[in-house]
């Protein structure tokens, strides 16, 4: 974290500034011995971990697939062109 960034949210065990509760929990998680309320927190934030990166690799395929098709699209055009 900058030194300029007040944390909003720290470690309850090693003090360590983050910046959202998201990320403390997921560090305390993995981390430290948390408490049954703590692997809660933890596994609620790990379930939103795995769709952010679900959503995200959906958008990255999505966008390959786009631009696939529009480099194919694109040459056929330009070989059509010729003929």
């Amino acid at each position: 974290m900058p030194a300029d960034e007040a944390p909003a949210a720290t470690c309850p065990y090693c003090d360590c500034p983050f910046r959202s509760e998201h990320a403390r929990d997921l560090h305390v998680g993995e981390r430290h011995d948390p408490t049954p309320a703590e692997r809660e927190r933890y596994e609620a934030a790990l379930e939103t971990e795995r769709d952010d990166l679900w959503l995200f690799h959906a958008k990255a395929v999505v966008a390959l697939g786009v631009t696939y098709a529009a480099t194919v699209i694109l040459y056929m055009v330009v070989l059509g062109s010729f003929f």
